[in-house]
């Protein structure tokens, strides 16, 4: 079993006393990095729709070389991972996530937890020579080829980099006048929520994931099919935004 969850477009560095890990693939991100620094800020700002301001940021990125690296679970300020009180945990919440999660990236490929990263800006969709999904799909496809299943927490751009016979994505919807609707910022929150269980309950069977509930979801069986496990929510509670 591996868990899959996506990176984060908010990033930080941190200097923590946190043993890190090198990257998987040096070679593969140090030929991206070389190919992202041919574009000036303008090109950034254009391709990656993003303001002057962020893209100045996004071409420091990768024109300082003296940026220390940050364990990527620590690096990444989205909100799924906002949801994980890792200031408590202990040594075998750590050895959990070693064990079995997996961050996809469009510029490392795959990270483990405490794989030393710098800030960087580069989706799986963006319009570049290069198509991301090919370039990564050998190491991705090799990194899981033993693993009996996949439990992704992962937006579809990055789950699409996984060709794996058996993923089984965890879904989270609420039903609004009988029609089941999903809210982006309520599904991250829970994909988050629901990886704190796993860790702090060491979850590693289907079943165990089938029985968590948590902010009034519950798991369906008569929504769920073999590779997607339906968790629906109590549509009339309101969500306190973290």
């Amino acid at each position: 079993m591996k868990i899959i969850i996506a990176p984060a477009k908010i990033m930080k560095n941190k200097q923590l006393n946190i043993k890190q890990t090198d990257l998987l693939f040096p070679n593969k991100t140090a030929y991206l990095h070389q190919y992202l620094q041919n574009f000036s800020v303008e090109n950034l700002h254009d391709m990656m729709k993003i303001s002057f301001k962020m893209a100045q940021t996004v071409y420091d990125y990768y024109h300082n070389d003296d940026i220390k690296t940050t364990p990527a679970l620590f690096c990444y300020q989205g909100t799924v991972l906002k949801q994980l009180n890792l200031q408590t945990y202990d040594e075998s919440d750590f050895d959990y996530l070693d064990k079995y999660l997996t961050i996809l990236s469009a510029y490392y490929g795959i990270l483990k937890y405490n794989t030393g990263i710098t800030p960087y800006r580069l989706d799986m969709t963006m319009k570049l020579n290069i198509d991301l999904y090919q370039y990564w799909q050998q190491e991705v496809d090799d990194y899981f080829k033993n693993e009996d299943y996949l439990i992704s927490l992962a937006s579809n751009e990055f789950v699409k980099m996984v060709n794996h016979p058996n993923i089984i994505n965890l879904d989270f919807v609420e039903d609004r006048g009988g029609k089941l609707t999903r809210n982006s910022m309520y599904v991250k929150q829970a994909r988050g929520k629901m990886l704190e269980i796993m860790v702090k309950n060491k979850i590693t069977s289907l079943k165990d994931i089938q029985e968590v509930t948590f902010d009034d979801y519950v798991y369906q069986p008569s929504l769920s099919t073999e590779n997607n496990f339906v968790y629906l929510r109590n549509g009339k509670k309101t969500y306190k935004k973290l």
